[in-house]
């Protein structure tokens, strides 16, 4: 028995031993990867247009406040108050339309992106509409309406969520006047 567990603390500290040997390779290793990946996505943003810069970086602003919470409200306890963060209801239609459209549009363009883009944020419009008319029923159904506070993270959405639309039409327009002049 004994035999058996020194057997067993032998063999962890050969493991351990081992393992960090390796850390200095996988550091190599990761950094290496993560070079190769900045440059090519550098090298990518490079052979963007300038409206296209300009819709990427607002289609990534809707994806992040796609996932961050929209709403608080204060829970009051015995002797102190709680604040609590809330996300829309419907919050997970929010997060995937935003992470298609990022990486549709930001790394794939195509005849049919550009219709399921401007279908997919008339259909983002059209809920963020009906929440803020019946916010009950589309964001959060358990609190009471007046206790709820939006925050600053959901108007930043909406402003995401129209300045994409505008430069990606913007972006498909020059889009079209370069490659029609250019075939």
């Amino acid at each position: 028995m004994t035999g058996s567990i020194l057997n067993f603390f032998q063999e962890s500290i050969l493991f351990l031993k081992e393992t960090l040997k390796l850390i200095p390779d996988l550091i190599k290793v990761w950094w290496h990867l993560g070079q190769k990946i900045f440059l090519s996505l550098y090298r990518y943003w490079n052979t963007k247009l300038f409206f296209d810069k300009i819709f990427f970086v607002f289609l990534f602003l809707q994806l992040l406040f796609s996932v961050l919470p929209w709403f608080r409200y204060e829970i009051s306890f015995f002797e102190g108050k709680e604040s609590v963060s809330l996300s829309p209801k419907l919050n997970s239609i929010f997060i995937l339309i935003s992470l298609l459209n990022f990486f549709f549009l930001g790394f794939w363009k195509s005849t049919w992106t550009r219709i399921w883009f401007f279908a997919t944020e008339m259909v983002c419009l059209i809920i963020v509409l009906w929440g803020y008319l019946d916010p009950k029923r589309t964001y959060y159904d358990f609190v009471d309406a007046k206790e709820v506070d939006t925050q600053i993270t959901y108007y930043f959405f909406l402003v995401s969520l129209g300045l994409s639309f505008v430069f990606g039409y913007l972006s498909f327009k020059k889009e079209d006047e370069v490659f029609l002049q250019n075939p």
